[in-house]
């Protein structure tokens, strides 16, 4: 069960990676990022999560991949 969830969230994933362009994007090439890891606090896009209201001195560390 649980890797048919990992499964199915890498394929959503993926999906939504390759849908990100839009059409305005015709022509242009575009590049992701490797995924890094960023240490993420309470005043970013961690604000307004569970944890946050809980223990604002909350950290998590987060993947981001960025397009260029």
């Amino acid at each position: 069960m649980k890797s048919a969830i990992i499964g199915l969230s890498c394929l959503v994933f993926s999906l939504i990676l390759v849908g990100c362009g839009g059409k305005n994007d015709q022509g242009k090439t575009y590049h992701w990022s490797k995924a890094h890891g960023v240490l993420e606090d309470c005043r970013g896009v961690m604000n307004k999560s569970q944890q946050c209201e809980t223990n604002s001195n909350n950290q998590q560390y987060l993947f981001k991949i960025d397009r260029y």
